[in-house]
């Protein structure tokens, strides 16, 4: 998920978040560009996580696992990844439909039939991008928890977890995306290229929820552990923002 770490793009479609009033000016003022970055950054990480979870399950999981390969398990997912491929390249609607369908069969009997393995988690992985990039984010969620469950401790679980934590905030559930963030930056901070994105980002939804102090503390801490980061750059300063603004200390 390196590509997670790029420089976020500028957007235009600024969130609402408190200002103090004061004189108003033609040009925007350098906190108030900065504030236009928190769109921004929730748009590029739902647009590069969905990316990032097709990219890591068809190849970053696949070289953790390349020692089963052998296995049941791992020769079923490698027929499900062809048909993945097929069916992301197939251009005929009424094609993909039938691809989808018999794709989503295969995905289902693989983490049927082998619950607790890691192509189980590879096989929901993989169903989860598929249901975010039809934009049923609700259904997305459950299955990437489904996924994350299977294994906690697999290198899995914290691509699962992006996962649901993207969905959920798409879905509208703010609420579940700040716990998804929260589970994902305590358990796992080590070695997780997410990691600066997914600090980031919760401190994004506690600040829009207004718990400024929340929002800060995640915010120093992607500081603190990843200050060479892009991510790092922002954090700092949407904590120079929100304390000009009186909103933390």
């Amino acid at each position: 998920m390196s590509q997670q770490e790029k420089q976020p793009q500028k957007d235009t479609n600024a969130p609402n978040v408190p200002k103090k009033t004061g004189k108003k000016t033609e040009k925007k003022t350098f906190s108030e560009k900065l504030a236009d970055f928190i769109s921004a950054n929730r748009i590029l990480v739902i647009g590069i996580g969905i990316a990032a979870v097709l990219v890591i399950a068809a190849v970053g999981i696949y070289t953790a696992v390349s020692g089963n390969i052998a296995s049941a398990s791992g020769r079923a997912m490698d027929l499900a990844d062809q048909k993945l491929q097929a069916w992301s390249q197939e251009t005929d609607e009424q094609k993909k439909a039938d691809a989808e369908t018999s794709l989503i069969t295969d995905l289902d009997s693989i983490a049927k039939k082998w619950p607790r393995t890691l192509a189980a988690q590879r096989a929901l992985l993989r169903k989860g991008a598929i249901l975010s990039q039809k934009k049923d984010y609700a259904e997305a969620e459950k299955v990437a928890l489904d996924a994350f469950a299977r294994n906690k401790k697999s290198y899995a679980a914290p691509v699962a977890l992006q996962l649901a934590a993207v969905s959920a905030e798409e879905a509208g559930n703010i609420d579940a995306a700040i716990a998804h963030y929260t589970t994902l930056t305590k358990d796992y901070l080590k070695d997780n290229p997410s990691a600066p994105s997914a600090l980031f980002n919760l401190g994004r939804l506690q600040e829009g929820k207004e718990d400024y102090k929340a929002a800060v503390a995640s915010y120093n801490q992607l500081v603190s552990s990843f200050g060479d980061s892009d991510w790092a750059m922002l954090a700092k300063n949407r904590v120079i923002y929100l304390k000009s603004q009186g909103l933390a200390e």
